[in-house]
């Protein structure tokens, strides 16, 4: 690293961007910030000095492609780092076009961790606990129905999915509760996704393992557990608190990235069973994650260690510490989670569920709990918040035009 290098970074509407943008604006890194619009939360941050819009590559791979280059050349630009599937996956193939550094993950890495399949199957092998899961096309589902136990989950195998010029999304999770749903659900997507996969409905929390990697091994790890997702059936974290990590979960995280061999950040997600304990290994995400603002705030600032860490900087044993038992809210994520929780459970739906009365109490007293810290209104660096009503107030008119 030297006085002249400069990063871009991409995917300015995620939280998983904000944290860099911060991580590095705070230690003085250059960069400039690449956004698909102007409400984007990172584009408001009073770290972010330059910035750039950029099309969508859910539109157009070539025109994306060909804006980075152009942006690159005209910031002066020696790595690039996205921190979207999306992005990643239209930058992987088409590496050689690239006129700079590409921090992304290497093509099999990419293979294996943007491939709910072929992760378990990994973990399989390693013995590590996972649902089961099977790959569904025209030949076999009449033989799988037989085997799903319900209720079951129907999902993209990849949330992000390459289709000529385009990236197309995978869509949600979707349960299913009868062998009729299974299959109205997947001829349904089968028209947009090709490969899709059913999985062991596990009712349980989210727990995530996270960090820094190089060459399989661990730099730096952060612990999390989701108290509240953005939809209680299941999503992103609303609420989530730092933990301890668990011997178990420790020594499963560090096989399978050691099996796969990773360079750079990761979080590895696990489903705690709520009847059994039991943890099971849903996915890896190959990438800078959504709550990442949680370890940043509590003084883990990974973006800043995985940037010594590809510049060979030394990393101290007090800049990987951090505090257990802090929640980290995301206020319009938990502002759904309540609207959900408001509106009721299905009557097939079989996991657990807030009722109305626990939701609201839960989500009023979070404003007066001393241990939850707002991520998004960091005291230091609020207007991100600003950028992302205006994009939601953005969304609701282009929806009623």
């Amino acid at each position: 690293m030297n006085d002249k290098t400069k990063i871009m970074l991409l995917d300015g509407y995620s939280s998983r961007t904000l944290a860099c943008v911060r991580s590095f604006g705070r230690k003085g890194i250059k960069f400039v910030v690449g956004a698909e619009s102007i409400c984007d939360i990172s584009l408001f941050s009073k770290y972010c000095k330059e910035k750039f819009i950029y099309p969508d590559p859910r539109i157009s791979i070539s025109n994306f492609i060909s804006t980075i280059n152009y942006n690159i050349q005209k910031f002066n630009v020696n790595i690039l780092l996205p921190t979207s599937e999306k992005a990643i996956l239209a930058f992987d193939s088409n590496r050689e076009k690239i006129n700079c550094e590409l921090l992304i993950p290497k093509t099999k890495e990419i293979n294996i961790m943007f491939s709910k399949y072929n992760t378990l199957n990994i973990a399989k092998q390693l013995g590590v606990l996972s649902p089961k899961t099977f790959l569904l096309n025209d030949k076999n589902i009449d033989s799988i129905i037989k085997k799903i136990v319900f209720p079951a989950i129907i999902k993209a195998e990849c949330s992000e999915n390459i289709r000529g010029n385009k990236i197309i999304k995978g869509g949600g999770t979707s349960y299913v509760y009868n062998e009729q749903d299974l299959l109205d659900e997947y001829q349904k997507r089968r028209r947009v996704i090709q490969n899709l996969i059913v999985q062991e409905f596990i009712d349980g929390f989210g727990v995530g393992i996270s960090g820094i990697f190089k060459n399989g091994k661990d730099i730096a790890l952060f612990g999390h557990k989701r108290i509240r997702e953005s939809n209680p059936k299941g999503g992103p974290s609303a609420l989530a608190e730092s933990i301890s990590i668990d011997e178990n979960l420790l020594k499963s995280t560090k096989k399978i990235i050691a099996k796969i061999g990773y360079t750079g950040p990761a979080m590895v997600e696990y489903r705690i069973d709520r009847n059994t304990n039991s943890a099971y290994l849903m996915e890896i995400n190959g990438r800078f994650w959504g709550s990442i603002l949680l370890p940043l705030a509590l003084g883990l600032d990974l973006p800043y260690i995985w940037w010594k860490t590809i510049n060979g900087m030394e990393i101290r044993s007090e800049e990987i510490e951090y505090k257990v038992g802090v929640r980290g809210r995301y206020l319009l994520g938990d502002t759904k989670s309540l609207f959900y929780s408001l509106k009721g459970k299905s009557n097939n739906w079989q996991g657990s569920f807030p009722t109305r009365k626990e939701a609201l109490e839960d989500y009023i007293s979070s404003f007066f709990d001393r241990k939850t810290i707002h991520l998004m209104l960091n005291g230091r660096d609020i207007k991100p918040i600003f950028g992302q009503f205006l994009g939601i107030f953005k969304d609701l008119i282009k929806s009623h035009s």
